[in-house]
């Protein structure tokens, strides 16, 4: 059996190249396949309910954001990347789906944190420029 190292689908042994990717394929075997899977615990697959078989795939997305740099700074832009859900494959079915780690969870509130005083402070600023012009 041969995966592709880059998004990690399976292929039989004729195969030569990824057909998602194009990374050429090589052979794994069984000890380090099963080193390759994500480390998380009792993750069922939506799709068919296998449970904690799967393995990461291709994040496609970009993992900067001006905005989140505007509203918290380099710190808010690493935990928000942080705390982003990771996409991962199926080994059954191939079915993609999220999972949601406990150190995902904790970066996302941090993320939180540290962008929710920014978006208090431009509340009270509009407020305070409503006020200034409605009063005059």
């Amino acid at each position: 059996m041969k995966s592709c190292p880059y998004c990690g689908a399976h292929y039989g042994d004729d195969a030569v190249a990824c057909t998602a990717d194009g990374y050429p394929l090589g052979n794994l075997p069984d000890s380090q396949e099963n080193s390759v899977e994500v480390a998380t615990t009792k993750v069922q697959c939506p799709n068919c309910g296998a449970t904690d078989d799967y393995v990461p795939a291709v994040d496609l997305r970009g993992s900067f954001s001006w905005l989140v740099f505007f509203a918290g700074g380099l710190l808010a832009v690493l935990f928000r990347n942080a705390g982003r859900q990771r996409r991962v494959r199926c080994n059954q079915c191939d079915a993609l789906f999220s999972v949601r780690t406990p150190l995902s969870t904790l970066s996302r509130v941090i993320f939180w944190l540290l962008v929710c005083p920014t978006i208090i402070a431009l509340i009270i600023c509009l407020m305070l420029l409503l006020h200034a012009i409605l009063s005059h």
